[in-house]
């Protein structure tokens, strides 16, 4: 299996940017991170720890930007997902147990979700999270007393 030299020479530039991504994020907290680099306008200082000229100052300011803009919006894409999740209403596919917890009667529930999106699809609900699965928490008991009349 050999790759080309063109696809190589790719490979090799996007790898020098990653190494020199972190190099710069390095530097750029050694400095006392972004707000005392611009405060000090120390981006020259920056170029020169990393070997480059003085005038490639703005370039890494300008990358290291690029950077932060896309760190926020990986951050925001993260939370929309996490709020969509937790925003819509979940299907139960059903009650699995029962316990009574601070006074207070929970159920544990089986999450009909999409396949991989909770590691663990099953929680303890109160009964007043529970309100439009009254007919599974009607068969989980009729489950259970029918299980207790069998060891009876």
């Amino acid at each position: 299996f050999f790759l080309p030299l063109a696809a190589v020479c790719v490979v090799c530039r996007r790898l020098q940017t990653m190494i020199d991504d972190a190099v710069l994020l390095e530097a750029v907290a050694k400095q006392g991170g972004y707000e005392e680099v611009e405060n000090e306008q120390a981006w020259g200082a920056i170029a020169k720890v990393l070997g480059q000229r003085k005038t490639d100052a703005s370039k890494l300011k300008q990358r290291y930007e690029e950077m932060l803009l896309a760190t926020a919006d990986a951050e925001k894409e993260d939370e929309d997902e996490e709020a969509q999740i937790i925003g819509r209403e979940h299907e139960v596919e059903d009650i699995l147990d029962d316990r009574i917890e601070a006074g207070e009667k929970q159920y544990l529930v089986k999450w009909r979700d999409e396949p991989g999106e909770f590691e663990d699809a099953s929680t303890w609900e109160p009964v007043d999270n529970l309100g439009g699965s009254r007919s599974l928490i009607a068969q989980y008991e009729r489950r259970k007393e029918a299980a207790a009349r069998l060891t009876d």
